[in-house]
């Protein structure tokens, strides 16, 4: 890419910036591969951020806007083999051309319309990490609005993520180099890596994962056109120290606002001293968002997206995939022709041939599924198991188990699980039931669910 030489305005901002779905911002590019397979779906695909400084670079093709920190690409998604997949990335930087950040600015609101500091979207959820400046009411709001429409829908994503940031080994920046989530015009949905990533490294890094188009080596170079030597080692300086804080920070796993508030408290030092840098905001209604400090200038202009990345549906694209076959649970049954074998090996066989068979029902009507308590629906979904009823049916029941509990926000896993069986038991042929050993093992799930929400109604 040729570019205008810049001096780039690199500005320290201590914010958490989540992009709740990365295929939805950018209008679903790919589905991606992962373990040389395709993917058919994506159930999730988070992007989270833990922001230490923005800027923005203006360019010959126009303003590429980055932002520097402790980052995690999350995704969730199903291959055509019909194996269910979670996976993750760790980044160090998100690089947004001129129109993706200008779609992402321009996103509508959900609520707080009128705090220009705190941004609650369709497409972006940035907060600062210190609210020290707000009164009392407004941080209470601020909280209440993170913790219902991010904190608990996403929470075993940060779970996660501050579990991973304890490890020694993980966004060990000055061992990877940086690792960029870009939409550069040049490289377009891809994962950046450094050429200088230290030995074992590169070969947990370079494997592809849903979602993203491509993962190549290029982020050293890609930031040498724009960041001086002494810029990119003040950046480093900024992740290393983000990691060091957010690696030892205490918090309520019941509670996640408490990530932010912990941070703050162990970041003020550097947070009282970068205030010094930010611009001061207008009070009246702008055209954008202020997703970074760094891009202030610019509050009145806007780029239109452009049809070289033509933006898709979520479901356009799922359906323009030629499904294979699943596997799962399609057990063929052994040639019989094969040579003889002594005879306890034939009862084996028979035996593992018998507990995988799916036997013929006849369809019945499925009992009445309870509303408003999740224990009670888990039981009567184990009760329809245990009755043997055809498999679509049971799936029809999971899904509108699933329904009824996700109302009640509760914990996520048990959603994806309960989606993963109904997806598999909808495709089905109809009039038949589960064999013993898919049985038992959907009866072991069930009670894993009904221990799992039993400890949460117990906290």
């Amino acid at each position: 890419m040729s570019f205008i030489k810049a001096k780039p305005n690199i500005v320290e901002n201590y914010t958490l910036f989540v992009i709740p779905s990365w295929g939805h911002l950018l209008g679903y590019p790919t589905l991606g591969t992962y373990s040389n397979q395709s993917v058919s779906k994506i159930s999730q695909d988070l992007v989270v951020f833990f922001g230490a400084a923005d800027s923005s670079v203006l360019t010959e093709k126009g303003t590429l806007y980055y932002l520097f920190g402790l980052g995690y690409y999350y995704t969730k998604f199903e291959l055509q083999s019909g194996r269910y997949i979670t996976d993750n990335r760790q980044l160090t930087g998100l690089v947004l051309s001129d129109f993706v950040y200008d779609y992402l600015a321009t996103s509508k609101n959900v609520t707080l319309e009128d705090d220009r500091d705190v941004i609650v979207s369709e497409n972006l959820f940035r907060v600062p990490l210190d609210l020290s400046f707000k009164s009392e009411n407004k941080r209470t709001f601020i909280q209440g609005t993170l913790m219902r429409n991010l904190f608990i829908p996403y929470k075993d994503v940060f779970l996660e993520f501050m579990e991973n940031l304890k490890h020694p080994n993980f966004l060990q920046v000055y061992k990877t180099g940086p690792i960029l989530l870009s939409t550069d015009w040049d490289s377009y949905n891809q994962v950046l890596l450094s050429s200088d990533m230290r030995g074992d490294n590169k070969a947990n890094f370079v494997n592809p994962t849903a979602g993203i188009n491509k993962i190549t080596f290029d982020s050293k170079k890609h930031l040498e056109r724009f960041y001086t030597i002494k810029d990119l080692k003040f950046i480093e300086d900024l992740i290393l120290n983000l990691k060091e804080v957010y690696s030892m920070i205490d918090y309520d796993p019941m509670y996640l606002f408490s990530i932010l508030i912990n941070a703050s408290l162990k970041l003020r030092p550097r947070i009282s001293l970068s205030r010094a840098q930010k611009s001061s905001k207008p009070k009246y209604k702008m055209p954008k968002e202020s997703a970074f400090l760094s891009a202030e200038e610019r509050m009145d202009a806007f780029v239109d997206w452009p049809e070289t990345f033509k933006r898709k549906t979520k479901n356009e694209l799922e359906k323009s995939v030629v499904r294979v076959e699943s596997k799962l649970y399609q057990p063929k049954e052994e040639d019989e022709e094969t040579p003889s074998v002594p005879i306890f090996r034939e009862e084996q066989k028979e035996f593992k041939i018998r507990t995988m068979k799916r036997p013929k029902v006849f369809a019945k009507q499925l009992p009445i599924i309870p509303t408003s308590n999740s224990l009670e629906i888990l039981l009567v979904i184990k009760e329809i198991v245990n009755q043997d009823y055809d498999i679509r049916s049971i799936a029809r029941a999971l899904e509108t188990a699933r329904d009824y509990i996700k109302s009640m926000i509760l914990h996520s896993n048990v959603l994806w699980e309960m989606s993963k069986y109904v997806n598999l038991y909808m495709k089905v042929e109809p009039n038949v039931g589960l064999s013993s050993r898919e049985k038992d093992e959907l009866m072991e799930q069930i009670e894993r669910w009904i221990n799992l929400i039993s400890k949460i109604k117990s906290i």
